[in-house]
């Protein structure tokens, strides 16, 4: 009778639950998107915002946490575009969902008052320095988890002071969603067969050292609220 075989060595849990976000963002999430630029009619804001971009490019798109996944799937050359994503589970997750898509990542958040260390910040920081100044254009969320959604981290302002590049603040949107009212950034959750839109406001320079931080960080407060809601109004149908 001869010896049973050694069991097979366990996978260790975190690496069994990353293999599980790459599979949830890069797979499941990808193509559920893909599903649904396949099934809905898409409306860009404003009509030309693609040649806009190209004459500014490299940019920086900015939206509010939750409010801009579309973005992935409606997005242009991807390939020449860098992401800042958290190293926490659900950051990997979105990782995952961008560079299914093309984009370039970059590891590491924003800091907030109630979120300082471990963000990865400062490497994070120097990493979208570099990759602008390659040619890249980023695309950032403005608010860092866990303080409640809708307010800017001060890195946003940073980047854009510090690159010179403008900014432009986004929101995506579809005519079926359903709103986590109990997520912190009240994510919008997007559903096939829709109308759906992508809301571009103006381009923002940051590069006036007379006007303040909290300035800028009340400017683009506006655009981004004003984007935002323009997008909903998009999707349901009221504008046009």
């Amino acid at each position: 009778m001869t010896d049973a075989p050694p069991p097979a060595p366990a996978v260790p849990e975190d690496e069994q639950g990353l293999w599980l976000r790459l599979l949830l963002g890069g797979v499941l999430l990808a193509n559920y998107l893909r599903f649904i630029r396949l099934t809905s009619r898409f409306t860009l804001v404003p009509p030309d915002q693609r040649a806009r971009g190209d004459a500014n490019w490299p940019v920086i798109v900015v939206s509010w946490h939750g409010q801009s996944n579309l973005g992935y799937v409606y997005g242009w050359r991807q390939r020449e575009c860098a992401i800042l994503a958290s190293t926490h589970p659900d950051g990997r997750i979105a990782a995952a969902l961008a560079r299914a898509f093309g984009f370039l990542t970059i590891d590491g958040s924003g800091m907030s008052e109630r979120q300082t260390h471990g963000t990865g910040g400062a490497g994070a920081f120097r990493a979208m320095l570099k990759a602008i100044r390659a040619g890249r254009t980023l695309f950032l969320t403005a608010d860092v988890p866990p303080v409640p959604g809708r307010n800017i981290s001060p890195g946003v302002i940073a980047i854009a002071r510090r690159s010179g590049r403008p900014v432009y603040a986004m929101a995506t949107a579809s005519s079926r969603r359903r709103i986590l009212e109990r997520v912190w950034d009240k994510m919008q959750f997007n559903l096939p067969f829709s109308r759906t839109s992508w809301v571009f406001e103006e381009a923002l320079w940051m590069t006036d050292p007379s006007i303040s931080d909290a300035a800028y960080t009340e400017m683009l407060r506006e655009r981004l609220d004003r984007a935002l809601a323009r997008a909903i109004a998009v999707a349901d149908g009221d504008k046009e």
